[in-house]
């Protein structure tokens, strides 16, 4: 089966997707080109991912109607599944939390969903997803 084992959508490689400026840009958009072509199989989001990409975008002063419609192009795109963190995810994360230093809360309920769903692959430009050998980090 190799790559096509699902690809969770990390913030880093969102934001990177969304700015123009940002150094990861057509890198991003490389790996928007496979997702959109079905190379890396399933792409998938979580409610978390979702909070944390608006929260970084309006704290990096993004016009509040440019994140409006990213977020609502996200959202509105039905070949991104949309996982939800219950409380099962959430007290795993927290114990992997205590566990791996340097990983943030957001990424260990990244770890916990994509484990959960069999997901194999993460776009993302966090280099901490290489603290755990569960994700092949896909960033090209």
């Amino acid at each position: 089966m190799g790559e096509k084992m699902g690809v969770f959508l990390d913030t880093s490689f969102l934001v990177a997707l969304a700015n123009a400026d940002d150094k990861n840009h057509k890198s991003a958009q490389f790996v928007k080109a496979r997702i959109a072509n079905q190379e890396l199989g399933q792409p998938y989001i979580s409610d978390y991912i979702f909070d944390e990409l608006v929260t970084f975008l309006m704290a990096r002063h993004v016009r509040p109607e440019k994140v409006e419609e990213f977020g609502d192009t996200l959202l509105g795109d039905e070949s991104i599944k949309m996982l939800k963190v219950d409380s099962d995810v959430f007290f795993s994360s927290w114990e992997l939390f205590k566990k791996f230093a340097g990983l943030s809360f957001t990424d260990c309920t990244s770890i916990v969903l994509a484990k959960d769903f069999g997901v194999r692959n993460i776009a993302s430009y966090d280099s901490d997803f290489d603290k755990l050998p569960l994700l092949r980090r896909i960033e090209s």
